[in-house]
C-alpha cells in the first residue's frame, strides 16, 4: 500500500505538468475552432517547442489581427473626458453635455474630469501620454491646440492627436468692471487712454482671450497689462468682484453677470451680434472693422487608437451634436455648433489663420 501511495504522489506533478501544457499550448480564445483543430495537430507533430510557438504566434495574427478585439466590444468601461480648465466656464459646459449624449448612444458612463494648468497643457500632456484605447479622450480648445505650440515650446503636437470633431463655438464678450463710468465702448475706450498703464486684462497665456487682449491693445494703443488666468469662470468673477478691470470672456462664465448687472458688457467679437447677446454690439460696430474672434472646442483622442474606434466615436458625436437637446442647451449659453466638414482640414484652416494673427501682433510667451 505505501508503495502504491508513493507512486501516485510521484506521478501526480507530471500530470500537473501535462495540464499546464494543454492550457498554454491551446490556441488563442479569439482564434476560429478550424484553426484550433488544425494547429492542434500540428503541435502534436512539432519537432521544437520554438516552432510551435512561431506557428501559434503566426495564427493568432491571422485569427485576431490587431485592433479587431478593441473595435468589437469597445466601450468596455467608463470613457473620460479630460478638460483642461476648471469647472465652470464653456468647455466644462460643452463636455458636461456631450458626455450626457455620448453616454445615451453609447449605453457606457462618461465622465468628465477638470485637469487645469499651465494654459491647458497639463491636461493636454495627460491625454497625449495616455493610452491610444478610445478611453481617455480630450476636449480641447484653439488654445492649447492650435496657439501654444506655435508661441512656445511644449511637449506635444496637434499631430500627437487624433481629431474626432469640433464641439462647439463661442465668440468673446469685452466685459469690464461695474466701476467704470463708460457705458459703452467707445466711452470706455477714451477712460482707459486717460490712465495709460493703471488698467489690466485677464486670460490664460495663449489663449484666445489673451491674443483678444493683446489685439485691442495694438488695435487702440491703449496701455493695458495681461494677468494671467487658469479659467475664465475665475477671470469673470473676478471683474465681477473688481479686482480685474477687462476680460474677453466666454458667454457662458459671464451672461448671469451682466444680467444681474454685476459686470459691463461693452462689446462682443463675432460678426455679427450674439443673440444670446443682442443688446452688445460687436467691436466692427464700434469701429474695429477686422477684429472677428472665436474660442471653439474640439473632442480629440491620443494617436495611434484603432480607427473602428475613431470611426464610432466619430459618429456617436454627430448624433449628439445634431440632437435637438443638445443643440438647445448649447445655443441658450451662447455656443454654437459649427458645421466644419473634416475637423482635420478645419485644424490646418485655424493654425494658418491663428499664425498670422500672432505674426501680426508679434506675440512671444
Amino acid at each position: 500500500m505505501a508503495n502504491a501511495s508513493t507512486t501516485r504522489r510521484r506521478s501526480a506533478p507530471h500530470s500537473i505538468d501535462a495540464s499546464r501544457r494543454s492550457r498554454r499550448d491551446a490556441p488563442p480564445s479569439c482564434m476560429p475552432r478550424s484553426y484550433g483543430s488544425d494547429f492542434k495537430e500540428i503541435i502534436m507533430n512539432s519537432q521544437t517547442r520554438r516552432t510551435t510557438v512561431a506557428l501559434l504566434a503566426a495564427a493568432a495574427l491571422l485569427a485576431c489581427p490587431p485592433g479587431s478585439e478593441a473595435g468589437d466590444s469597445y466601450p468596455s468601461k467608463p470613457i473620460q473626458i479630460i478638460v483642461p480648465y476648471g469647472p465652470g466656464g464653456s468647455t466644462d459646459f460643452a463636455a458636461r453635455n456631450l458626455a450626457v449624449g455620448l453616454e445615451r448612444k453609447l449605453g457606457q458612463t462618461v465622465v468628465v474630469v477638470n485637469r487645469p494648468g499651465a494654459s491647458g497643457t497639463i491636461g493636454v500632456m495627460s491625454v497625449a501620454r495616455a493610452a491610444p484605447d478610445g478611453y481617455t479622450l480630450l476636449l480641447g480648445l484653439n488654445t492649447e491646440m492650435v496657439i501654444i505650440p506655435q508661441v512656445r515650446k511644449v511637449s506635444y503636437q496637434p499631430g500627437d492627436f487624433e481629431p474626432i470633431a469640433i464641439v462647439g463655438s463661442t465668440p468673446l464678450v469685452l466685459i469690464g468692471r461695474k466701476s467704470f463710468k463708460a457705458g459703452d465702448f467707445q466711452a470706455l475706450r477714451e477712460e482707459i487712454a486717460r490712465q495709460p498703464g493703471n488698467y489690466n486684462f485677464g486670460g490664460a497665456v495663449g489663449s484666445p482671450a489673451h491674443l483678444a487682449g493683446e489685439w485691442l491693445k495694438r488695435s487702440t494703443a491703449l496701455d493695458i497689462k495681461h494677468v494671467p488666468y487658469k479659467g475664465g469662470a475665475q477671470a469673470a468673477n473676478d471683474v465681477a468682484g473688481g479686482h480685474l478691470d477687462l476680460y474677453f470672456s466666454g458667454i457662458l462664465p459671464s451672461k448671469a453677470l451682466i444680467d444681474a448687472g454685476e459686470i459691463k458688457a461693452y462689446a462682443v467679437t463675432s460678426a455679427t451680434r450674439s443673440p444670446t447677446l443682442p443688446n452688445v454690439p460687436t467691436l466692427k460696430e464700434a469701429g474695429l472693422d477686422d477684429f472677428v474672434l472665436s474660442n471653439w472646442s474640439g473632442l480629440f483622442a491620443p494617436r495611434g487608437t484603432p480607427a473602428p474606434i475613431l470611426s464610432l466615436l466619430s459618429g456617436k458625436v454627430r448624433e449628439v451634436l445634431r440632437d435637438p437637446g443638445f443643440q438647445a442647451a448649447m445655443a441658450k449659453e451662447g455656443i454654437d455648433i459649427p458645421d466644419t466638414g473634416s475637423p482635420g482640414a478645419f485644424l490646418e484652416e485655424e493654425q494658418g489663420k491663428f499664425s498670422r494673427l500672432i505674426k501680426t501682433l508679434n506675440l512671444a510667451l
